[in-house]
């Protein structure tokens, strides 16, 4: 499933929202209503050329200052070598990606130098009850709950330029959180190598 929307001005509102053929489980439309607001939120901050790789958690269109936008799935993202965009958006497809870092890696390989990546995504971490609750949140939602993923992310190249971690559930069998933010590429990481005199080889 691919779909590229044409270059447009003011806000996108298509008829059909690309994302709502994606397998969807369990009651993860009742979380992706919650989180409805959230994503809103994270469209109307994207600029420029934006690649939205949906997920999940994306629900509708509410983009503004979009020079051009391209709806993909993330399964797609390594079949576009040499394409860079202004603006990466991605809402739950880190936390429902078989393997979240070759995403990661393929993200960083479409941003522009300015580039960021803008994501609402299930947070968690590794550790032993979170796991086992994992099982239930894939079934579920789809997503995972265990995954790091700001460590991620730091992990493949990209530095946090704003993060909020928000709770979104309390009970018994632990806390579901949403972790909300952008990412850049790295400039520490990403420069070209350089010699022992301090200059390009």
């Amino acid at each position: 499933m691919s779909s590229d929307v044409a270059p447009m001005e003011g806000t996108l509102r298509p008829a059909v929202d690309p994302g709502s053929n994606m397998r969807i489980v369990g009651d993860s439309g009742a979380l992706r209503d919650r989180l409805r607001p959230v994503v809103v939120d994270m469209q109307r901050r994207a600029v420029g050329r934006v690649l939205d790789i949906r997920g999940p958690l994306a629900s509708g269109f509410a983009y503004e200052a979009v020079r051009e936008l391209v709806v993909a799935p993330p399964s797609s993202v390594a079949d576009r070598p040499g394409e860079h965009f202004d603006t990466v958006c991605s809402f739950g497809a880190l936390s429902a990606a078989p393997t979240p870092d070759s995403l990661v890696a393929a993200l960083a390989g479409l941003l522009g130098s300015d580039g960021r990546l803008l994501f609402v995504e299930l947070d968690g971490d590794a550790r032993r009850w979170r796991r086992r609750l994992d099982r239930i949140a894939r079934r579920r939602w789809g997503m995972s709950m265990s995954r790091d993923i700001s460590g991620g992310l730091w992990a493949g190249g990209f530095e946090l330029t704003s993060l909020d971690r928000r709770l979104l559930r309390r009970g018994v069998v632990g806390s579901l959180r949403v972790v909300v933010g952008a990412a850049r590429l790295d400039p520490h990481r990403t420069e070209a190598p350089q010699g022992a005199d301090g200059a390009a080889p």
